[in-house]
């Protein structure tokens, strides 16, 4: 399995090496990740056209960039999830919309154990409306943490801070989740 990691890793950084050198060479990065970006994006902005408009300019920003792509050691996919959330914030930004979060119930509840509340239905309902009375970046820490299953060390890559200071924001957030839920309650 590892083995099996270390080719895909070793293709990846040949391919990545290769659109360098000719942008031309950028599609096979297009073919492999375009799907899980869209599907990223699509959880933000809930339009099937909104998102395709977005993930292009999500791919556009980096063919053009390609050449100040650096490997950390982190997936090819990091650099591109930090473009799409650039992108996506933007687009909130620029609209002055708010940013929806889906919610599976089994992430809820997953939410709920770690900030230790307890799973009623109430709170679930208070859970939900403290998520959308969050600042958008720490509602984007958490989605990216609990829905979105990223480590602290792949939402430091995102955010472009270390690992140790992704978990600090994670928690701060979670702290302020919780005194919004007990707000509403």
């Amino acid at each position: 399995m590892k083995d099996e990691a270390s080719k895909a890793r070793l293709t990846e950084q040949r391919i990545i090496a290769a659109a360098k050198k000719n942008p031309a060479r950028f599609a096979p990065l297009y073919d492999i990740y375009y799907k899980q970006i869209f599907i990223y994006i699509f959880k933000k902005v809930k339009n099937e056209e909104l998102c395709g408009d977005i993930t292009s300019k999500v791919f556009l920003k980096a063919l053009l960039n390609i050449g100040k792509y650096e490997d950390r050691g982190f997936p090819f996919s990091s650099w591109l999830y930090r473009i799409a959330s650039n992108e996506v914030n933007m687009y909130f930004r620029s609209e002055k919309k708010n940013q929806e979060v889906e919610l599976n119930e089994n992430d809820l509840h997953s939410l709920l154990d770690e900030i230790k509340e307890s799973n009623e239905d109430e709170r679930l309902s208070a859970v939900i409306t403290a998520l959308n009375d969050l600042p958008l970046e720490q509602s984007e820490l958490i989605d990216l943490r609990f829905f979105e299953k990223l480590s602290f060390k792949q939402i430091g890559v995102q955010k472009e801070i270390s690992a140790g200071n992704a978990k600090i924001k994670v928690y701060r957030a979670l702290d302020k989740l919780k005194k919004l839920i007990l707000k509403t309650i």
